[in-house]
C-alpha cells in the first residue's frame, strides 16, 4: 500500500471514529443565487439554482489542497476527505414535500459531459461517511468521474417494494438525475448506480424500476429480496455486478434470512432479466493478494441477449463490508473486510464499459 492510501486509510478511520460520536454543528456559508440558465463555470455554481426539477439549494465548495495528497474538510459540520484535484459541495431541494440533501464529490476542474456514479450509503449511514469508507475522491482524482451520494430520510432507503415505507427514493433519485444532467451539464447516457447493504438493495430497486436512466448498477454487499424480485421488470435491463461475502452476517450469502435471496439466486435471476445463456458464465479466481484470510473468485457472464452482463464477485470468508475500504466496525460486528478486491475500482472498471 502506497503512503497516499496509507495517509487515506489512517484517516478514514479517525473519520469514522468522529462520525460514531456525532457530526460537529457548523455554519452555512453566505450563498449567491443563481436562476434560469446556468450563468457561471460548473466549477462555480451556487446558492439557489432553477433546475428541472425547480429550485435547488447549492452549498459553498471545498477543495481539496494542493500540497498533500489527502484533505480533510468539513461540509454541514460533517468531516470529508478529498484527494488532490478534487472538489466537494452539497445541494437539498424538496421532493415529495421532504426537504433531500445530496452530497457531490467532482474535479476541481470539472468539464461538461462527465459520467456519475451514484454511491448509496448503508442503513444508518451519511454521504460524507460512504464516500470516506469507499474512498471516492481517489475514482474522482484519477478518472474524472462525479461521484454523487445522495441521502436516505432518516438514514433508511425505501428499497422493497413488496414492503414500503412510504417514501419515493426512486423519484428522488430520479430528480438527482435530472438535476445533475440539467444543472451541471452531466452525460445522460452515462449515469451508474451502486451502493452498499440498505443503499445496494436501493440501487437495484432504480435499476429495475428506472432503467432509462442509468447504464449500469452495481451493489456491494447486497443481494435480492423477495418483493423486488416479484416486482422487477426493467424496460431496458442494464447490466449489473455483485460483491457478497460469504462470512456477511447481515445480507446472508445462502440467502438464510427471511425475505432476501442467496447471492446464487440473484446472479441467477438477473441471468433472466437480462436474457443471458447460463453455459456463458464462466468463473475464475482473482489473486489472493494479500493474507487476510479472504479469497475473491468472479463469476461473469457476457452471453446475454441485452448486449450486457453480469457479475458475481463472491469473497470467501468475507462480511458485510466494502471490499478495499476501511473496516469500519470490528470484525465481530461485520466480519472481515476483504482487501484481495477494491470494490470502488471494480465497480467503475465494470459500469464504465457500458453507455445508456
Amino acid at each position: 500500500m502506497d503512503a497516499g492510501k496509507l495517509v487515506a486509510r489512517s484517516s478514514g478511520i479517525a473519520l469514522a471514529l468522529a462520525l460514531a460520536v456525532g457530526s460537529i454543528d457548523g455554519h452555512a456559508g453566505l450563498l449567491k443565487t443563481t436562476t434560469g440558465t446556468v450563468l457561471r463555470t460548473l466549477a462555480d455554481i451556487s446558492g439557489t439554482v432553477t433546475s428541472p426539477i425547480g429550485d435547488v439549494l447549492v452549498g459553498l465548495t471545498q477543495n481539496a489542497g494542493s500540497l498533500i495528497a489527502h484533505t480533510v474538510v468539513r461540509i454541514q459540520g460533517r468531516y470529508l476527505l478529498l484527494t488532490r484535484g478534487t472538489s466537494a459541495f452539497d445541494m437539498t431541494f424538496t421532493h415529495d414535500g421532504q426537504m433531500r440533501r445530496v452530497l457531490v464529490v467532482r474535479p476541481q476542474n470539472p468539464v461538461a459531459g462527465a459520467p456519475i456514479l451514484m454511491m448509496l450509503h448503508g442503513n444508518g449511514g451519511t454521504a460524507e461517511n460512504q464516500s470516506n469508507l469507499s474512498e471516492a475522491p481517489d475514482l474522482v482524482a484519477a478518472k474524472g468521474v462525479w461521484v454523487v451520494l445522495p441521502e436516505a430520510l432518516n438514514g433508511t432507503w425505501n428499497d422493497d417494494p413488496g414492503n414500503s415505507i412510504g417514501i419515493d427514493d426512486v423519484g428522488f433519485l430520479s430528480d438527482v438525475v435530472d438535476v445533475m444532467t440539467g444543472v451541471f451539464q452531466a452525460d445522460a447516457s452515462r449515469i451508474y448506480v451502486s451502493g452498499l447493504s440498505n443503499g445496494a438493495f436501493m440501487s437495484e430497486r432504480f435499476a429495475c424500476e428506472r432503467s432509462d436512466l442509468v447504464a449500469a448498477a452495481a451493489l456491494i454487499s447486497g443481494t435480492i429480496s423477495g418483493g423486488l424480485m416479484n416486482a422487477c421488470a426493467p424496460a431496458t435491463p442494464r447490466p449489473i455486478m455483485f460483491m457478497d461475502g460469504t462470512a456477511d452476517p447481515i445480507v446472508p450469502y445462502d440467502g438464510s434470512r427471511l425475505g432476501v435471496r442467496s447471492a446464487p439466486d440473484t446472479f441467477n435471476f438477473w441471468l433472466g432479466r437480462l436474457n443471458c445463456s447460463a453455459s456463458a458464465t464462466l468463473t475464475t479466481a482473482l489473486p489472493d493478494s494479500t493474507a487476510d484470510g479472504t479469497t475473491v473468485s468472479l463469476a461473469r457472464n457476457t452471453g446475454c441477449g441485452s448486449g450486457g452482463e453480469v457479475r458475481l464477485y463472491t469473497v470467501q470468508g468475507g462480511g458485510h463490508a466494502w471490499p478495499g475500504g476501511w473496516q469500519y466496525l470490528p470484525v465481530p460486528i461485520i466480519g472481515t473486510t476483504s482487501t484481495d478486491v477494491d470494490a470502488t475500482t471494480e465497480i467503475w472498471n465494470f459500469a464504465s464499459l457500458y453507455h445508456r
